[in-house]
């Protein structure tokens, strides 16, 4: 069935759907008060674009399509009250976060450690860093999406719904026949690749908010990276999560709020090997016109949930930094007494040179020897969960949570919190021949892709279990 009759199929039994009437939502629990709100912070053009290598011109040329922050609040009888925003953004590090916490607990009665935010991870969205110019003013702007979320607190059913999603994601990593691991995003010779190395997650999970016996918006949670429109594009773009949007919003309604939450898509991208890369705003709407159509077809088996609690967990994991070796620091020494000669090397469309290496393995040596201390946060609403990790986790964690959480309608996200770079699982470093040389063992194992010790990531998705097993 084409994309065409795949749609229109979708829209009619949507539009059954919902002329019917369901007698379950008027006998769920729901003793909570919710609000949700879009905000459009678009930043101006000129300003930097981050999530890929550009060179040494990082400067946005225009806006093909509105960046938003999209944000929704839980309150209960008692006060307390829960936020969660999604920015249309590559990734928001701790600083952002925490100053982004402060003007919203400023403004309402949410408490800052109450408040989770995530990025939808757009390679095509302004740079998340405070230091950036006019950072604080958009990334205020697309906190103020919370603020009026709690302005519009309103009695709500909410329902969980299902659907698989298996043509749209791919993982990255490629055993090929030398034995080594190549990228989705390379050139290969017809044989040369044996499989993907890991598996996607094609679960979509849809939570819907029901107002006055009206739907009006729904979470969308699915685990792939958005970086359909990548380093040959210089226009403020959401990229397919965006065309998600228009696609939920040609049946549902022009007011109605789809919000994008990406999950754990470390290693899992769009990009299929076998055809190539296609880096079109028409790959975007393909991709999010499917993804839309799968979470329309979720939305038509939802099933209300219970919505009588709230709770929060926050743990700080702390975690080492890798090593840089003695082999990594003398050739990093040297690719940059090459660069000094020659000069970095031009933009690229995707992957990070080996000059950019050398100078974060320098960097790295530096601090080899530190420990942070990394924030993993749970949210429970009434029978949901709201899983938040701090950087690029390996999809592999997010089934791994999903399928030990007591909650059934467990939701896991990655760039949530911080950006602390990839988090891959431990076997995945060794996916290849041993060296010190940049990707070996693939891009995201690579040092400076990643930051932390082997079996990081597990420390991270461990902790999110913990906390689950106590929430519920």
């Amino acid at each position: 069935m084409n994309l065409k009759k795949t749609t229109i199929v979708s829209l009619v039994i949507t539009a059954f759907f919902l002329s019917c009437s369901n007698p379950d939502k008027e006998r769920v629990k729901s003793t909570l008060l919710m609000g949700i709100a879009e905000v459009n912070y678009t930043p101006e053009v000129g300003l930097a674009m981050a999530g890929n290598y550009r060179g040494d011109d990082y400067a946005s040329r225009g806006v093909h399509d509105s960046l938003y922050a999209k944000a929704f609040v839980a309150k209960d009888d008692k006060g307390e009250k829960v936020a969660l925003l999604t920015v249309d953004i590559c990734f928001i590090p701790k600083e952002s976060i925490e100053m982004m916490r402060t003007h919203i607990a400023s403004k309402t009665t949410i408490k800052a450690a109450n408040i989770m935010i995530m990025s939808t991870h757009t390679h095509s969205g302004p740079v998340g860093g405070l230091n950036a110019p006019k950072a604080i003013e958009y990334l205020t702007k697309a906190a103020s999406a919370v603020i009026e979320a709690d302005e519009k607190l309103k009695p709500t059913i909410l329902s969980v719904g299902r659907s698989t999603e298996n043509r749209i994601s791919h993982n990255r990593r490629l055993k090929c026949l030398d034995g080594t691991t190549h990228m989705c995003w390379e050139k290969f010779e017809p044989g040369f690749v044996i499989e993907p190395w890991g598996p996607i997650d094609p679960e979509v999970i849809t939570l819907s908010l029901a107002q006055a016996g009206k739907p009006t918006g729904v979470i969308v949670n699915f685990a792939c990276h958005a970086t359909t429109l990548t380093g040959n594009n210089w226009l403020y773009t959401a990229d397919y999560p965006g065309y998600m949007v228009e696609a939920i919003r040609k049946v549902k309604g022009k007011d109605y709020v789809p919000m994008f939450f990406n999950g754990a898509c470390g290693n899992v991208t769009q990009v299929d090997y076998r055809i190539g890369f296609p880096d079109t705003y028409q790959e975007c709407q393909r991709i999010g016109y499917l993804l839309g159509v799968s979470a329309l077809e979720a939305i038509t088996s939802e099933v209300p949930v219970s919505t009588d609690i709230i709770a929060v967990s926050r743990e700080m994991v702390p975690l080492k930094h890798l090593t840089i070796t003695d082999e990594q620091f003398a050739w990093a020494q040297a690719v940059i007494k090459k660069v000094e000669r020659d000069g970095m090397p031009p933009a690229q469309a995707d992957g990070i040179p080996d000059a950019q290496y050398a100078k974060d393995w320098v960097q790295m040596r530096a601090i080899q020897d530190q420990v942070d201390s990394l924030e993993v946060m749970v949210v429970r609403i009434g029978d949901t969960a709201f899983v938040g990790l701090p950087g690029e986790m390996f999809t592999e964690f997010g089934i791994d949570i999903k399928a030990k959480s007591p909650c059934k309608n467990t939701m896991v996200m990655g760039l949530t919190n911080d950006e602390k770079g990839y988090f891959p699982t431990a076997v995945s470093f060794t996916q290849g021949p041993k060296g010190f040389t940049p990707m070996i063992t693939g891009y995201e194992t690579t040092p400076g892709t990643t930051n932390y010790e082997i079996g990081s990531g597990e420390k991270l998705a461990e902790s999110a279990i913990i906390q689950l097993n106590k929430l519920f």
